[in-house]
């Protein structure tokens, strides 16, 4: 069998143990439905066929970039297959077996430096705390307008998406408001250009921050990254094959953490603020970017909590102090937080936007094409972290790109 559909296989057997590990509809419908038939597949057998697919690639004849891919999907598949098993991984070996990376903790020094910077753009008197706490409640999106700010803010960006990077034809996202829910925003791909995105309104979503949300789910976000992959699949078929916990997903999570800063690019809270006028939403876009800006830096915050928690075995009491003092939250939003920081198949997934979006940013930032046509790159050929590293001029640091380190526990073969 064709190690790429040997792959896809072992994803949706993996999958059928435990659901939520491919991102998107399945690539080969008859392996996924073979894959659901059937006797449960038995664990210790995904471990050993992620390792003979490791084995295989090396004399499968491939170039160097499509097996990296597959190599990169076989490791964080085996990592799945091996926490099925009941082997015990630590935390660390976990992020970088799944994302491709070594999870890294914020300089104290630079957060010190965004609460500052906040304290000078935020309104108000008092501390920076209490400033953000009013902030944010002045901030929230009446209910009775959210639907019409989502959707003027949508049309929006696939104008600007359009022109800037064009689109397939065909494809089309539904944006819905939904009830309570884990999480402010969801993109589900549904195959065919399709998506469905769904926003929380029992997250109280600020007018603020409502354009980089909706660019990181539709335009140029994870709704157009699904419907490029699957128009460029015919040149890379890999890209047809996505897994959510894998170095693909952390690329994936880091361009859409940028999104917003292609499309509609620097300045986006003028236009922000211009569009969300027009659904009777008043946002100060100048302000607005400033402290999204800030509170996007501060957002790492979330991954050293992880550490705290898992590498150093902290409370919940102490992460729960930690979340609301420098993410400026209250004790509410925190617990959510250490809910899914706890929860067992999200908890190494905070190092996708903590790692993703500033590898991204700074590969954007750095390439000489622009980012426009960069962040088309990453939309339509195959990526891994490692690709995305720099010396901070553009070019690539030698073997940084040579994908992501064998998980220790696998012999060789052995986010």
């Amino acid at each position: 069998m064709d190690l790429l559909r040997a792959t896809a296989e072992l994803a949706s057997r993996v999958d059928r143990l435990r659901p939520g590990v491919l991102d998107g509809p399945p690539p080969y419908p008859d392996l996924a439905r073979r894959a659901a038939t059937g006797a449960a597949p038995v664990p210790a057998r995904l471990v050993a066929d992620a390792e003979r697919l490791r084995a295989d690639l090396d004399g499968a004849g491939l170039p160097d970039g499509r097996r990296r891919h597959l190599d990169a999907l076989l490791v964080a598949l085996h990592c799945h297959a091996r926490l099925l098993a009941g082997q015990r991984i630590g935390y660390v070996e976990q992020v970088r077996a799944l994302f491709g990376v070594a999870p890294r903790r914020s300089d104290p020094d630079a957060l010190h430096e965004a609460h500052r910077r906040l304290a000078g753009v935020l309104p108000g008197r008092g501390t920076t705390a209490s400033r953000m706490a009013a902030y944010r409640e002045a901030d929230v999106v009446p209910a009775d307008r959210l639907a019409a700010a989502v959707t003027a803010t949508v049309a929006e960006l696939r104008r600007r998406t359009r022109r800037v990077l064009g689109l397939p034809d065909g494809e089309h996202v539904d944006v819905e408001p939904v009830g309570d829910r884990p999480w402010t925003a969801f993109t589900r791909y549904r195959g065919g250009l399709r998506s469905h995105v769904a926003v929380s309104a029992s997250s109280r979503v600020r007018a603020g921050s409502l354009l980089p949300l909706l660019a990181h789910e539709t335009y140029p976000g994870h709704h157009l990254q699904y419907c490029r992959a699957e128009t460029a699949s015919s040149r890379y078929p890999e890209l047809a094959l996505r897994l959510v916990h894998s170095p693909q997903g952390l690329v994936a999570e880091g361009a859409a953490e940028a999104a917003a800063d292609v499309v509609p690019g620097p300045g986006w809270g003028v236009v922000a603020e211009r569009v969300l006028a027009g659904a009777g939403v008043r946002v100060d876009g100048l302000a607005a970017e400033r402290i999204e800006r800030e509170l996007d830096l501060l957002g790492r915050v979330r991954l050293d909590a992880a550490l705290m928690r898992h590498v150093d075995g902290a409370g919940p009491d102490e992460v729960l102090t930690h979340l609301t003092r420098w993410l400026l939250v209250d004790e509410r939003r925190a617990r959510r937080m250490l809910d899914f920081l706890d929860h067992p198949q999200w908890r190494t997934y905070p190092v996708t936007y903590a790692e993703g979006g500033p590898l991204v940013r700074g590969w954007l930032a750095a390439s000489p094409q622009g980012p426009a046509a960069a962040f088309a790159t990453l939309l339509d050929t195959p990526v891994l972290p490692g690709d995305l590293v720099t010396d901070g001029g553009g070019t690539p640091v030698p073997g940084a790109a040579e994908g992501p380190s064998p998980a220790p526990a696998m012999l060789r073969p052995g986010r």
